[in-house]
This record gives structure tokens, sequence and C-alpha cells, in this order.
């Protein structure tokens, strides 16, 4: 009876348990993780407000219009709900919120000589608002749990090793440092001076050395093999891929075909792909609303060239990831 017991439990589902499990009625998750999220970020850039976060004033345009904190707080949901519906969990949002908020602090301590100490607290205070309320609303993925049942996740032994970690999270970091270095020698200065009203300095790219930009990303490689590398990794073969083993191409229809080609990829690549998309959509959509809305002389073809340079790094390194993956000995 007991070993019955124990099989029908671990048939059903881990997010029907999770909501079986929980006190809150699933119609009310989601509101309720938005309300948590918004109230503690407020409570958080309040308080932050008291030990000195005044250099942001001084770069802020003022917000008098409906929309512009209307789309913010849109924005906001619609980020939440990409987690929320991704079935991402606490760990998965707080990389994505690093990955996708980073480029607009980096904006401001770089250019508008915002203080290191006020973009660390910003991007603090974004990763907590997020994480905490998915860490109380819904449980750990087995991807992230060291200890979890062997066949929950595929490659066990990849995702536990502590130099494969090292290693992808220094490749991510040398790719945002060769994009973001090569835009600074590149396109980007003059872009910025024409489309960035009130610009305090652009020495930062003038004077950047490779080495430095790239080490300034060590943080941002380590979230990225955490949200795209190890997940896509540690995914299981599926329904999908069963469908596809079977697929012949002398009896497929056309649609039958079509799919195949388009989407006929292994679980593992539709995951980082589904990912990959959404870290630059989330970069792109933050950065460039956040940028755009909130700082003072900035034009909207300016904030979407600053977006779009984020949107494309983060696109390379799920290409990387996807090289790196996609060797002998890593299941799919």
């Amino acid at each position: 009876m007991a070993d019955a017991s124990t099989s029908s439990a671990q048939a059903v589902p881990p997010r029907l348990q999770e909501e079986e499990s929980s006190k809150i009625p699933n119609v009310l998750r989601f509101p309720t993780l938005v309300v948590t999220s918004m109230l503690l970020s407020s409570a958080l850039y309040t308080g932050a407000s008291e030990f000195g976060t005044g250099d942001l004033a001084s770069v802020m345009r003022r917000r008098d219009e409906w929309w512009e904190i209307g789309g913010l707080l849109v924005w906001k949901a619609v980020e939440l709900g990409i987690g929320w519906w991704g079935e991402y969990d606490g760990w998965d949002i707080a990389c994505l919120t690093l990955l996708s908020h980073m480029p607009y602090l980096y904006l401001l301590t770089t250019f508008y000589a915002v203080r290191p100490t006020t973009m660390w607290l910003g991007i603090g205070i974004d990763v907590l608002s997020t994480y905490l309320p998915f860490m109380l609303l819904r449980d750990s993925s087995p991807i992230h749990q060291s200890e979890a049942a062997k066949g929950q996740v595929a490659n066990r032994s990849i995702l536990n090793d502590v130099p494969i970690k090292l290693y992808t999270s220094i490749l991510a970091a040398a790719v945002w440092g060769l994009v973001v270095y090569g835009s600074f020698r590149g396109w980007l200065p003059v872009y910025l001076a024409v489309h960035f009203d009130g610009l305090r300095d652009l020495s930062g790219a003038h004077e950047a050395a490779l080495p430095f930009v790239t080490l300034g990303f060590t943080l941002s490689g380590y979230a990225a093999q955490s949200f795209l590398f190890m997940p896509a990794l540690g995914a299981k073969p599926d329904v999908h891929d069963m469908q596809m083993a079977e697929f012949d191409p002398e009896t497929a229809s056309l649609g039958q075909t079509v799919w195949y080609n388009v989407w006929g990829y292994s679980k593992r690549s539709r995951t980082l792909i589904k990912r990959t998309v959404t870290l630059a959509f989330a970069s792109a959509m933050q950065t460039g609303l956040r940028t755009y809305i909130t700082v003072e002389g900035v034009e909207l073809a300016g904030a979407a060239g600053w977006a779009a340079m984020w949107a494309t790094a983060a696109i390379l390194v799920g290409g990387v990831f996807w090289w790196v993956g996609d060797v002998d000995g890593v299941s799919n």
C-alpha cells in the first residue's frame, strides 16, 4: 500500500501538487504575485532613498503623463506573467530580472555619473522584489535542486559539475564583453551623442578596455548559464521528441514537413530557444521602455538602439550555448 500511494503521489505533476497544497486559490495566485512584487519593490526603493540614491534624481525625467506610469506598471505585470506562465521558479525569475534590468542601470553608471553602489542597490531591489514572491508561491524546479530525484532531470552529473558552471559563466561574460566593447569602439559613442541629450560623459566608451569590460559581466555570465544553459541541459525528452523521431518524410503531409523543419528540435534545443527569445525580448522591452520613459533627454530612437544592443548580445549568448551543448555525451 505504501508503494502504491508513493507511486500515485509521484504521478501527480509538480505544478498540480503545488496548487493543491497552496492555501491561496489558483485564480488568485498570479494577482497575489503581482501585488506583492509591486508593493515590495515600492517599499524597498522608498527605503533605499534614505541611504543615498539621490544621484538618480538628477537624471530622471518628470513623469506627468498617465501613460508613462501606466506603461511601466503594465510592463511589470507582463514581465511577471512571462515568468509565471513560463513556469519559472524563483531562481529563474531572479536571473531573468538581473539580466534584463542591468542594461538600464549600466547606462546610468557608465554615461550619467550614477554611482556603482546605486546601480547594484537598484539591481538588488529589482531581483529581490521578484524572487521573494516567486519563492513563496512556487516550488523550486528540480533543475535547481542538486538533490532532486535522479529521473527528474537529464544530465544531472553535468548540471552539478562546478568547472562546467564556471567555464560557461566565463563564456557568457566574454560574449557580453565583446558585444559591448565592440559597440563602444564602433557605432555607439556617436549614436549616444546624437540621441541622448544631457549625456554626462562618454569617457566610459572611449577609455574602455576589453578585459575590464568583460570582468564587469561576470555576474551576468553566471546568471545566463543558470537561466539558459542549465535548464536546457537538464530538459528531458517529451512527447514532441517522440513524435519527431517517428517523422517519415516520404509519408508526411506538407504541413507536417513544414512543422518538422521549423520546430522539429529536441526538448533541450526548444528550451534554449524559448528562453533565449524570452531573454532578448525582456531585455529589449525593459531597457527600451525604462530608458525612454525615465531618463531625461533620451529620444525614442536612442532608447531603441541601446536596447537592441543588449537583445543582440542575449541572442548571441544563446547561440553560443547551443553550440557548446551540441556535443557527444550529452543526452537530448
